[in-house]
């Protein structure tokens, strides 16, 4: 199993032609990203289910580390490597609970130092927060300024720290720079017309600098 640092890769529903959904999602496993999380809004429950245990058999094989977004009992059922949540998500404590202290819950800190202090306190895994890039993930997100970025990683030690909003190969030295654990990547992989090639592209410039 790999670790919580380095390349870490969240789908996009809008993304993956949902007709070659896993063979796009297996063509970049096959890369090897430390970290791979499935994220889907407001979807029907039955189809999250569905995808998560198919996208564990192929984390699995690739040995990547495999997370949800925001659901804690799909991420149970598939037996999933842990949980992400944001502010509008499920209770930390809660999760804590349902998932047991061996599953990972990781947690959107966006700029917000206090938020990043309070997780760290509660246990948290591994954090993310933003960048001052625009990301069509999040259109109308606030962005984090490179100042605060740094500010939080030189406060927040002992736990891994995820950059994540708008990053490709063109930027991702500038968001290491800050000295961030890993960049979690959307859009510059899923969105290209090439995921495979993009993700190279990132990979190289992750493995050299993490």
């Amino acid at each position: 199993m790999k670790t919580l640092r380095g390349l870490y890769l969240i789908t996009d529903e809008s993304l993956i032609d949902q007709n070659r959904y896993f063979e796009i999602i297996e063509s970049v496993l096959n890369l090897g990203p430390n970290l791979l999380q499935l994220r889907i809004k407001n979807g029907p429950l039955d189809e999250i289910l569905y995808k998560s245990k198919q996208i564990k058999l192929l984390t699995d094989k690739y040995q990547t580390i495999f997370i949800v977004n925001d659901y804690v009992d799909i991420a149970l059922e598939c037996g999933a490597d842990g949980v992400h949540i944001g502010d509008d998500d499920i209770n930390f404590e809660e999760a804590r609970k349902k998932m047991g202290l061996k599953k990972i819950i990781g947690v959107s800190c966006y700029g917000n130092l206090e938020r990043c202090e309070q997780y760290l306190k509660l246990g948290a895994d591994y954090i993310a927060i933003g960048t001052p890039y625009y990301t069509k993930t999040k259109p109308g997100r606030k962005p984090t300024s490179f100042d605060t970025m740094v500010d939080i990683v030189s406060k927040i030690k002992d736990i891994p720290i995820f950059a994540i909003g708008g990053i490709d190969s063109k930027n991702i030295n500038k968001v290491l720079d800050t000295g961030v654990d890993g960049a979690a990547i959307i859009n510059s992989v899923f969105g290209s017309r090439d995921p495979v090639n993009s993700l190279k592209e990132l990979d190289i410039i992750l493995k050299n600098r993490i």
